[in-house]
Order: structure tokens, then sequence, then C-alpha cells
């Protein structure tokens, strides 16, 4: 099964936090992607266009670049980018984040191997220096997530999603700040979405200051 990988990345992320993600995507993987289509949203700095640039000299057209005149913010990002992709599974990455070795290779397989629309997994949270902390777990099974929706029970870096599915609901809301994954979960519930994670950690999920704010409870109320 052929898949992508989304991203989006602007001009406050770290070069090399990003250029470690797609290590972990690329060199890393045991299932490497037929496509990586990332969203440049907005102008970005010097180094953030040199770390980009030296990706598609070593990958050239797997690695494709959507490039935005302003920053539009995650969602509207997300909906640039899936609208350039040739698959119709999709794996969300966050360029802050590392993958595990064969995290496509399980998720192709479980894809395989389920009636599935969204997957999911587990994640272990790292510092700014890459140190690891507290292992995340999610609900398993369709009715335990479905149950649990008002929780966010997916990890939105985690996700490999059917574009099909995600198209359906029209995308990401743009008009959304924050929580853009919560608001999507919802809507694809109500059409017949069906959910699953995979009971192990598939990513190193990156934890700072302002991830810790995007968290919290008031944030996902609003």
């Amino acid at each position: 099964m052929k898949f992508s990988v989304l991203m989006s990345i602007y001009h406050k992320e770290n070069p090399i936090w990003f250029d470690r993600a797609m290590q972990s995507i690329w060199d890393e993987q045991t299932v490497k992607p037929d496509e990586i289509v990332l969203v440049q949203d907005g102008p970005l700095t010097d180094g953030l266009h040199k770390a980009i640039d030296e990706w598609k000299a070593k990958i050239g057209e797997v690695f494709k670049t959507v490039p935005l005149e302003k920053n539009v913010g995650l969602g509207e990002a997300l909906n640039a980018g899936i609208k350039h992709y040739s698959y119709e599974l999709i794996a969300r990455m966050d360029t802050d984040d590392i993958c595990m070795p064969d995290r496509f290779e399980k998720q192709i397989r479980f894809f395989k191997d389920n009636d599935v629309d969204i997957i999911g997994s587990y994640s272990i949270e790292i510092d700014e220096d890459g140190n690891r902390g507290n292992l995340r777990k999610m609900p398993l099974n369709h009715q335990d997530i479905y149950n649990n929706l008002f929780t966010c029970p997916l990890i939105h870096p985690t996700v490999m999603f059917k574009k099909s599915i995600i198209e359906k609901v029209s995308g990401y809301d743009k008009t959304l700040n924050r929580r853009q994954d919560y608001d999507l979960w919802f809507r694809c519930a109500k059409v017949g979405a069906k959910f699953a994670n995979i009971d192990e950690p598939l990513l190193l999920y990156r934890f700072t200051n302002d991830t810790h704010k995007k968290q919290n409870f008031k944030a996902m109320l609003s």
C-alpha cells in the first residue's frame, strides 16, 4: 500500500528538530513513504530553507513542498497539503517529533488487517534535548475511542488516515487556532469513521512549554 506523509512548518520551528524528524521519516524507516508533502506555512527562516533544500537534494521528487505566501495556521495549511496528495493513506507528522523506525510498517499492516479509517498509537514524550519521559497511552478499539472523543483519544502526529474520510468532512476547520484535530475527529465520527489505536509507542512526541500551553484544558474547551 502506497502512502504519503503530511507535515506543516512555520518560521518559529527548529531546523535541527526538523532535520531529525526527516531522518526518522526517511533514513530510519523499515518502510519508506512514497511521498512527503511539506506545507511551508508562510515565510521561513534561512535555517529552515537550508534544511528543506538539503532534503530536496537528497530524496528528490518524493519530497514535495507547498509554499504559502502568508502564515495561515495549522488547519488551513494541512488542508492545502492534502490537495497535493497522490495516495489514499496519509500519515500525519509534526516537524519536531521523531518516528519509531517501524511506525509506517506497523500502521500499513494494521490497515491491511482491519476495517478502519483512522489509526493512531501510543507515544513517548521527549523534551527539548530528546530525553524520554512519560508513555502516553490511548484507548485502543473503535468503541472506546468513540465513547471518549471528548478527551481527544488520538495523538495527532501519530495518526494515519484515509484521505477520502478527511475529504468527506471537508478537512480541518481553518477557523480554529488550536485543537484542529479534536474538532476533526468529532466530524469524522459523525459520518461513520472507524477509529483504532495501536497499543505501542510509534512516536517520540516532543513536549516543550509551548506544547503544554496548547494541551491545557481551557484550550481544549475553547
